[in-house]
């Protein structure tokens, strides 16, 4: 039946998947937008974008 992937045991994330094969893993960001084009039914290219908070201090864990 091919191979089977434990979804759970992933992390958080974006995975391109072709032809059964993971191709690419996006990580999560802090902030940021991803956009991904698409040519033929295919992932052609991702464009990554991040941003950064000014003069915001960052909350401790």
């Amino acid at each position: 039946m091919g191979n089977k992937v434990n979804l759970a045991a992933l992390g958080d994330g974006v995975y391109i998947v072709q032809q059964g094969v993971i191709l690419e893993f996006l990580e999560p960001k802090e902030y940021g937008q991803d956009s991904i084009q698409w040519q033929h039914g295919k992932v052609f290219e991702v464009s990554e974008s991040t941003r950064r908070r000014v003069g915001v201090k960052k909350k401790r864990i």
